[in-house]
């Protein structure tokens, strides 16, 4: 396991980890883990759905992408 090192946090930055991780009942260590770890799982997944549109995008021979196709892909992505 790694070891992450934070410098010039800025004091509000703080101050809401603080409070978030004593409501929550863990260490600010622990809170941190859980921003990073919900952060790297939603940029995945975002990138994940773009990886749909473009495929949407390939197979429509760079014609306009429909609201369906995106709602199509979306709901994919959900499940």
């Amino acid at each position: 396991m790694a070891t992450l090192t934070l410098h010039d946090v800025p004091e509000e930055v703080l101050t809401r980890l603080e409070q978030r991780a004593q409501a929550h009942g863990r260490s600010l260590n622990s809170e941190v883990l859980d921003c990073l770890t919900r952060q790297s799982s939603a940029i995945a997944d975002t990138e994940a759905w773009l990886q749909q549109v473009e495929a949407l995008r390939s197979q429509l021979k760079g014609g306009p992408i429909s609201v369906e196709d995106l709602v199509a892909a979306t709901e994919r992505q959900s499940h």
